[in-house]
């Protein structure tokens, strides 16, 4: 089960078939799901498993920083794996695509607020909004796009 059993254990929780599926549904899953199709995903496998359940085990999965929890648009909150190295995310406003970018970029966010400001920087969540390269060009000529034109799409 990845470092997570490891994790889970040395911070005294049990690994329960529950908690290894969720885990294994967002650690399988290579993109951004929200708790709902998690949900979805358990109950393939463990029918009773309700979306409370989902949510408390997300919550300390997140809690353990084995898995992020984003707001990528709206107030829906999407999760995955904890990346190494950290990165961040842009998000189409029109077609939804999601694409991420290195926390390089925000070394002099990370300079200014602890060396200036004297601010001990735990973790900086970037998420910026805009339209990707497909739907600028299809704003360009004017003309209507849909999910199926978009081959990037990810969320």
């Amino acid at each position: 089960m990845h470092h997570a059993r490891a994790t889970l254990r040395e911070q005294g929780y049990r690994l329960t078939p529950q908690r290894n599926l969720i885990w294994e549904v967002v650690r399988g899953a290579g993109r951004h799901m929200t708790a709902e199709k998690i949900t979805a995903e358990v109950n393939r496998q463990l029918p009773d498993v309700n979306v409370s359940t989902v949510y408390r085990s997300l919550a300390l999965l997140v809690d353990l920083d084995l898995i992020v929890e984003t707001h990528l648009e709206g107030s829906t909150c999407y999760y995955e794996v904890s990346p190494e190295p950290t990165h961040h995310h842009f998000v189409c406003s029109r077609c939804g695509a999601v694409g991420h970018f290195s926390d390089e970029l925000l070394a002099p966010v990370h300079e200014e607020l602890s060396e200036r400001q004297g601010f001990a920087v735990g973790q900086i969540q970037v998420t910026a909004m805009g339209l990707c390269r497909v739907c600028q060009t299809a704003e360009a000529q004017a003309g209507p796009l849909t999910d199926a034109h978009h081959p990037t799409a990810t969320v």
